[in-house]
């Protein structure tokens, strides 16, 4: 952790080059957390080229913080002043990045506005994102805290657990959000309600909509419960203060009471 007495704001936020590994996804749960939680957040779309995040979010703002040196200055002078910000950076741009972030002495600057980065790190075998991952850690190390992020339905992760970087991680306790993998027919039912309302929808949208069957909403609540949950145990990272937290998620008081299904045996049938 930071040697900060205090931090009043988090930057969370993701520097890997890979694309498609999940990145939209997991910042849509996290922003979608938040707001269910009730910390105040604010989200920046800075890929030019996809707009993911300001899709979903339209109240995102949107700067191009890769093109320059210049942009990425303005992004972190005008930061938004909210507990917790978001940032969905481009692929590709891990070098430039962390070349803005040493030249500029960013984490010099965000200690001076009492704020802590929170970095993404997906656990992919995908040598781009792995080689990512491992610059990103050696240029930041303690100076910023890690969310490990796997994303089984897109990448496999066995070669990155058997990696000495992962085997800090889990010394140092980092957290894990593995994100719920969600069929392509739900999919496909959020796609073509999003066309019909004629605007992006997240999947908090998505699980309020009559017209997408009620199975496949079922599928977007459970993921909605799991991320949440998950982003609840990491709240040490992802916001600045675990007192502001005025909505927790519900969990069953006494897990054990329920029945044991492996204690059933389905052949030992009696008449």
């Amino acid at each position: 952790m930071s040697d900060l007495k205090k931090i009043n704001h988090r930057f969370v936020t993701c520097f890997q080059s890979s694309g498609r590994i999940g990145k939209s996804t997991a910042f849509q749960g996290i922003l979608t957390w938040a707001r269910f939680a009730g910390i105040s957040v604010a989200a920046v779309d800075c890929d030019a080229e996809h707009r993911t995040l300001s899709k979903l979010f339209p109240e995102a703002a949107f700067v191009d913080a890769t093109r320059s040196n210049d942009e990425f200055l303005q992004l972190i002078m005008d930061l938004p002043d909210a507990p917790l910000a978001v940032a969905d950076f481009p692929a590709q741009a891990t070098d430039f990045l962390l070349g803005a972030m040493e030249s500029l002495r960013v984490l010099d600057a965000l200690d001076a506005r009492e704020t802590r980065m929170t970095i993404l790190m997906f656990a992919a075998d995908d040598p781009t994102a792995t080689a990512s991952m491992a610059k990103t850690y050696r240029a930041l190390g303690d100076r910023a805290d890690y969310l490990l992020v796997k994303n089984p339905a897109r990448f496999r992760s066995q070669a990155f657990d058997e990696s000495a970087l992962a085997e800090l991680f889990r010394k140092n306790k980092v957290p894990v959000l593995e994100l719920p993998a969600v069929t392509t027919t739900t999919l496909q039912k959020i796609a073509a309600a999003s066309a019909e309302k004629k605007k992006h929808l997240t999947f908090s949208d998505a699980v309020k909509v009559p017209s997408i069957h009620q199975m496949c909403r079922f599928e977007i609540e459970h993921f909605l419960n799991r991320v949440f949950v998950q982003c609840e145990d990491a709240e040490r990272i992802l916001i600045p203060d675990s007192t502001t937290l005025e909505n927790k998620v519900f969990r069953p008081a006494d897990r054990l009471a329920r029945p044991v299904i492996d204690e059933f045996n389905p052949l030992d049938i009696h008449e």
